[in-house]
C-alpha cells in the first residue's frame, strides 16, 4: 500500500478515538501519530494495559499490536483472561506474547489462523482500528487482574 494512502485511512480512523471517548472507557492515548496508536486501559482494582498498534500498512495489513507495562516497557507477565485473547506463549514470527484475536497481524500470520484472512473481514465496522481497540478492551476487562 503507498504511505500516504495507509496515512490517510489510518488518519480518518484515529480521528474516532477522541478524549471524551477516552475518558468514557479509561483509555489513555500516547500517540495516536501515524504508524503508531499508543494506548492505555485504566479501571478501578485492575492492573493497567498498554498497547502499541503499529499501523504502517494500514488497511491492507492488521496492525501488529504489542502488549506493554504502564510505564511503556514490553509486557513480560502473561495476562490471564477467561476469552484467550492474550496469548502468553511466544508468537512463532513476533518471538513474544501476542494478542490472538481476529484484526490482530500476529492472529493472521500464526500457523493456526492463516486460513482466516485478514482479507475477509478487512473494512467491517469491528475491525477498524477503534474497533480492534474496543474488542481488546472488552477481553481486558473480562481478565482476572
Amino acid at each position: 500500500m503507498h504511505p500516504a494512502a495507509a496515512k490517510a485511512l489510518f488518519d480518518a480512523d484515529v480521528a474516532t478515538l477522541t478524549p471524551a471517548l477516552g475518558k468514557r472507557r479509561g483509555w489513555t492515548f500516547h500517540s495516536l501519530e501515524f504508524p503508531l496508536v499508543d494506548c492505555s486501559y485504566t479501571a478501578p482494582a485492575r492492573t493497567p494495559l498498554r498497547l502499541r498498534l503499529t499501523c504502517g500498512d494500514w488497511n491492507e495489513l492488521p496492525p501488529e499490536i504489542s502488549l506493554h507495562n504502564a510505564d511503556g516497557t514490553l509486557l513480560t507477565m502473561p495476562l490471564t483472561n477467561p476469552s484467550g485473547v492474550f496469548n502468553g506463549s511466544p508468537h512463532p514470527v513476533a518471538n513474544r506474547q501476542f494478542i490472538c484475536m481476529r484484526g490482530s497481524r500476529e492472529y493472521h500470520t500464526h500457523p493456526s489462523h492463516v486460513g482466516d484472512p485478514w482479507e475477509s473481514i478487512r473494512g467491517h465496522s469491528s475491525y477498524t482500528i477503534g474497533g480492534i481497540l474496543t474488542q481488546i478492551w472488552h477481553a481486558w476487562l473480562k481478565g482476572t487482574g
